[in-house]
This record gives C-alpha cells, structure tokens and sequence, in this order.
C-alpha cells in the first residue's frame, strides 16, 4: 500500500501519482492535509501509523527541519514539492520582458512556504541587470476569486498603479479579471494580469487569462515511480533525474498580459477610458442594433446614441461605427 497527503489544489498530481501505483498494482490512501502546520502533522501520523509499504508527502506548512525529522522516523518516503521559486523567477522576467516596469504580486498567506517561495523568486529576479528601474509590490491575499478580488481593489486605488500583476492562483487572477471589468479597467490595455495553476477555465475568460503552468501531472507520475523503486529496492539515478527539465515550469501565453514593447499591440488603442454608456452603446451595436434601437432599449434619443457611439470611436482610433466594435471586442472592452 502506498499513502498520498495534499491540498485539494494538488489533484491533477494526487491523480497522476494514483494512477501509475495502482497501475502497477499498489492500492492507495489519499489524506487531504489541510491548510496548517498543525493538520498536516495530524496527516502525517496518521499515514506514518497506518502500516502502509511508502508515503508520497506534499507540505505547505512544514519547515525543511521539521521534514527532515519526519522523514528520519519513515523508511520510503517521498516529497513532490513544486519548485515555486523558478515560478517566482519565471513570472517577473516574463513581465519584465514584455516590457512592464511597474509590477505587483499576489501571493497567498505568507505563512505558507509556497507563497514565501514565489516571493523569493519573483524578488531575486527584480535583483537581475536585466531587471534595472522595475519598480514592484507586494500582497497576501486568500487563494481564492475573492482573495484575487480583494487585492484588486487595493491595487486600483493605490497611488501608482502598476501595468501588471502576477497572482499565485488561476483563481485569484479570475477574481481580479471580474474587478477590472465592473470597472471599466481593460485587459490588457490598461493593467496586465498573470495566473499561476494554468486551470481550465483561464482559456475561457475574456480575455483568455496567461498563466504559469506547472507540471503537476509530471511530478506525481515521478514520486510515484520514486516510492515504488524504494519500496522494491530499485536503485533511482537521481545524476540522471537531475539533467532533465521536466519539473520546471512554463508561460501559457495568452491575450491578458500586453505587450508593451510592441507598439503594434494594441497600439492604436488610445488610453482615454470608455464609459460605461459608451461601453453599453458599442455592445448593442455589436449585436446588430442601430441608433434608432439602440435609443428605444435605453430610453434615451437617438441622437444621444449617435453622440456616445462617436466618442467611442474617436477614442478607439476607428474609421467608423463597425471597426469601433471590431476593436472595442478585440481589446475587451465589450463582450460578444
């Protein structure tokens, strides 16, 4: 028997790790350790009793002595950790290298070590020549919309704001992505965001959410594989494991991080803000609507809907009233 222990963010590893040990006939144990130092020692106890052949361990809240003393009282024990440094590294220079210069972070409750990790690494990167006059600061916020949400709103109503954020979590960029909108705040135009977690849902917001993807499924086929050479007495070539790049990990480009050293991007797009009655003239015009409807749905005449549909492509660069909304959907500001 083989014994996992994680947070529920961890599935597709936890999956990955299951699937290969009960393909290769172990059956499995899955805790859920929580979120505090104090659960995941009540996980481990309760794997470290339960008489099973390995445990594969992923931990938030442990320090490395703290680990170090666990592991000494186990034989065939593995860590999958994830290497939240490089994510730290990878996420400023991909922000830096499209040009942005005012950059803020959003991590989770600094008393987890994932998010002190993706602290270190995205402040060791500020540290690089490369990295000269990059200006950054930093938020704790809840793993979560609401957390992503929360911080937003700070971030907005600082005094500079800066051109582009990177969240520890998909789903705390998705929570921001909805703040920018009930604001009127364009994405990317206006302020750049950035996931971590490369989740499902980021290529289906609008814009599609550029995120941080790493190799969850990767590491849990490989502390299984671990686990299962340890228990069998299989030697692991731990020289050969280190050559490979496989646990690093990777930008999935999308259209929510601008970038800024390509004046073509977006370059025709002006910075006046669209209003809100602007925003909602293009978008019933982007239904097909003329002035005339437009007027009868929102109470108001025709000639002020013609009014606000010029100033809307005066602000956009546009020839006419259809490449306004061509270009109002392809910067987001409207929805189709």
């Amino acid at each position: 028997m083989a014994a996992l222990t994680g947070a529920s963010s961890l599935e597709p590893m936890i999956d990955a790790a299951v699937n290969t040990l009960e393909a290769n006939g172990f059956e499995t144990v899955v805790i859920s350790a929580g979120r505090s130092t104090r659960d995941e020692l009540i996980a481990w106890e309760l794997l470290a009793r339960s008489g099973c052949d390995g445990i594969i361990m992923h931990s938030d809240c442990l320090s490395n002595d703290q680990l170090a003393r666990l592991l000494s009282t186990r034989k065939n024990v593995v860590l999958a950790q994830l290497i939240n440094t490089q994510v730290g590294r990878l996420a400023a220079s991909h922000l830096i290298k499209s040009g942005h210069r005012q950059l803020a972070l959003v991590t989770g409750p600094l008393h987890y070590f994932c998010a002190q990790h993706t602290l270190e690494g995205f402040t060791k990167q500020l540290g690089c020549p490369s990295s000269k006059g990059v200006h950054m600061q930093s938020l704790e916020a809840s793993l979560d919309e609401e957390g992503g949400a929360n911080a937003m709103n700070i971030l907005l109503a600082a005094s500079k704001v800066p051109t582009a954020v990177f969240f520890q979590h998909d789903r705390m960029a998705i929570g921001a992505l909805r703040v920018c909108q009930e604001f009127g705040i364009r994405v990317p135009n206006d302020i750049s965001l950035l996931g971590c977690g490369n989740q499902a849902a980021t290529a289906y917001t609008r814009p599609a959410l550029c995120s941080i993807r790493q190799p969850l499924v990767r590491v849990g086929e490989h502390a299984a594989q671990r686990v299962m050479n340890m228990i069998n007495g299989v030697l692991t070539q731990i020289s050969q494991e280190a050559e490979l790049d496989w646990a690093s990990p990777s930008v999935v480009t999308r259209r929510s991080v601008r970038d800024r050293n390509d004046s073509s991007d977006e370059g025709d797009v002006t910075d006046n803000r669209i209003s809100a009655r602007e925003r909602e003239c293009l978008n019933w015009a982007a239904k097909g609507k003329t002035s005339w409807e437009i007027s009868q749905i929102l109470g108001v005449t025709e000639s002020t809907i013609i009014y606000h549909l010029r100033n809307a492509t005066r602000k956009l660069n546009a020839a006419n009233r259809l490449h306004a909304v061509a270009k109002a959907l392809k910067a987001s500001i409207i929805d189709f």
